[in-house]
């Protein structure tokens, strides 16, 4: 008797197993067949969809990891060691100390939001257990804190603030405020 029961109950399942991989089949053809129906019927509106789902795909598939942000850093690191120091541009200089002294006191926090990424620091070392630190009543509200401290944002592959530092990274704007002025003389 229990061997009828449980051969019984294998069959129902093995039918509805069955049934619902071809209804779920059959539902995904109906949704194709009407979506390229669509497209056929609206071609702009659908070409900006695609677009859309392309740009989207993009961003995702580029979107720097912490690892990339690491070896971008590197990279950034690598050509400002072949300038001479008193050439560097004084905003390159301290946008690289800034995210050294970050990152060497483990201040720096990597987000991944699926289409960019985000570099935030906080106030204090992640692991830091003293009483300032860990109660809300001292603390901004957790989005302003967030909003504040925002570093940088990496999307398609780059990171915003550190191209933005290393534009004219071999300029020394120090030196070039020190020249006289031709309009002068």
């Amino acid at each position: 008797m229990a061997t009828a029961s449980v051969k019984s109950f294998f069959q129902r399942c093995s039918t509805s197993f069955k049934e619902y991989w071809k209804q779920l089949g059959n539902d995904y053809l109906t949704v194709a067949k009407d979506t390229f129906e669509g497209c056929k019927s609206k071609p702009v509106r659908s070409g900006f969809i695609f677009s859309g789902i392309a740009f989207m795909t993009y961003a995702y598939k580029t979107n720097p990891t912490e690892i990339d942000m690491l070896n971008y850093m590197c990279e950034k690191r690598q050509q400002l060691s072949e300038v001479p120091v008193s050439q560097y541009n004084p905003k390159t200089k301290a946008e690289m100390v800034r995210r050294d002294y970050l990152l060497n006191k483990d201040r720096l926090n990597y987000y991944n939001l699926w289409f960019f990424s985000l570099l935030v620091s906080s106030p204090s070392n992640n692991n830091l257990r003293i009483y300032s630190s860990q109660t809300p009543l001292l603390k901004d509200w957790p989005w302003n804190e967030f909003w504040n401290n925002i570093v940088d944002v990496g999307y398609l592959g780059t990171w915003k603030n550190l191209d933005a530092a290393f534009e004219n990274f071999d300029i020394n704007t120090d030196e070039i405020d020190q020249l006289p002025d031709d309009s002068s003389s």
